[in-house]
Order: structure tokens, then C-alpha cells, then sequence
């Protein structure tokens, strides 16, 4: 059995065979960049985000699943789910089968570590934190307040963030525009309203 296949999976929410032309140029590019072989497609046209039941995916997971998969390419997160939930089955899917999985957006998940888990109501959430930089400062106002709108408002971002910890990056940065601002502008009024604008809400 060849367990070194790669997989390239591209999905469009539409029937788009544009967009798809172009996931598989962006996968295409990105594996022979890394030294990856013949590719092995799997193509879900005008299929819904919100469920991981779709006929190229579940072709896939079956492929996964008799170990015929060693490595999953796409050309990012969204394409496979824009949910934390979803993503984390998926992550786990990944994990149990010792399989990679790459984007060239996002770069390389390390999917074989352990993830404990904590009871919430009836549920048990995987249990991730951001881990900051030794010695990092703390976040300051505009930094928490961009964070806190990531993830109310953009959650499948702010996941895509956190699991490779560029989410504090972000934030950090978030606060040294913030501080340019107020710098240039010098009406705090003013800035604050920019700032919110332009920072916090991007």
C-alpha cells in the first residue's frame, strides 16, 4: 500500500471552475516548492462550508482512513472549513492517521501532538491557548480589543491564527499601529475613532 500519496484537495462554495483552476495552480506550485510528487486531486465544486459531508471529502477521508494518504495539500484553511469545531474534527482525523497537512497560506501543521480537552456544559472543547513569547509584554488596549473582535467576529481566522500561534504577532502589531496613529493624528478623539476603524475592526 502507498502510504506517501499526496492528497490536493480544492473546494468552491460555488460552481466555479475558475476559482478551482486556480486552487490547484496555488497547490501545484506549492508542492514542488516542497519537493512533493504526483499529486492526487480531489475536486468538491459548489459544495457547502458549513459541513464536512461532501463527495470529494468523504472519498478522501476514506483514503485517509485505509492509509493510502500520507501528506493533505490545499491551498488554505477555509477550503476545508471555516469552523473551529469542524476544523478541530478534521485536525483530529489527521492526527489519528499520522497524515500532514499543508497550505500554502498557512504553512505546515504539526498534527501529531497530544490535545487534552475540557468539559464545557455537555461538550469537550479542545483545550488550546495561545502561547505567548518568552518575556513577551502584555497585550495593550487596541491589541485586546483587535483580538477580542478576531474572534467574535472572524472565528475562523482567529483559529487560523492561534493554531500556529501567529495570533499575538498580529496583536502586538495591532498596538504599535495604534500608538502610530494616536502619534500622528494627535486629537485623541480623532485617533480613537481612526484607530477603531482602521486597527481594531481590520
Amino acid at each position: 500500500m502507498d502510504t506517501n500519496q499526496t492528497a490536493a484537495y480544492c473546494r468552491t462554495a460555488v460552481a466555479n471552475e475558475l476559482a478551482m483552476r486556480t486552487q490547484e495552480r496555488q497547490i501545484r506550485e506549492y508542492a514542488k516548492k516542497r519537493g512533493y510528487g504526483e499529486l492526487t486531486f480531489y475536486r468538491d465544486c459548489g459544495q457547502n462550508v458549513a459541513t464536512l459531508d461532501r463527495p470529494a471529502m468523504n472519498a478522501l477521508t476514506a483514503d485517509i482512513k485505509a492509509g493510502k494518504i500520507g501528506a493533505v495539500i490545499t491551498a488554505y484553511i477555509a477550503r476545508i472549513t471555516r469552523g473551529y469545531a469542524l476544523f478541530s474534527e478534521w485536525i483530529d482525523l489527521l492526527t489519528e492517521y499520522g497524515v500532514t497537512f499543508l497550505t500554502p497560506a498557512d504553512g505546515e501543521f504539526a498534527v501529531n501532538y497530544e490535545i487534552s480537552y475540557i468539559l464545557r456544559g455537555d461538550y469537550y472543547l479542545p483545550n488550546l491557548k495561545l502561547n505567548d513569547p518568552p518575556d513577551a509584554p502584555p497585550l495593550g488596549r487596541y491589541g485586546m480589543m483587535h483580538k477580542a473582535f478576531l474572534k467574535e467576529h472572524k472565528p475562523a481566522l482567529y483559529s487560523q491564527l492561534l493554531l500556529p500561534e501567529r495570533l499575538y504577532p498580529l496583536c502586538r502589531a495591532a498596538d504599535e499601529a495604534a500608538a502610530a496613529r494616536l502619534a500622528a493624528i494627535g486629537d485623541p478623539e480623532i485617533a480613537r475613532e481612526v484607530i477603531h476603524a482602521e486597527v481594531v475592526c481590520k
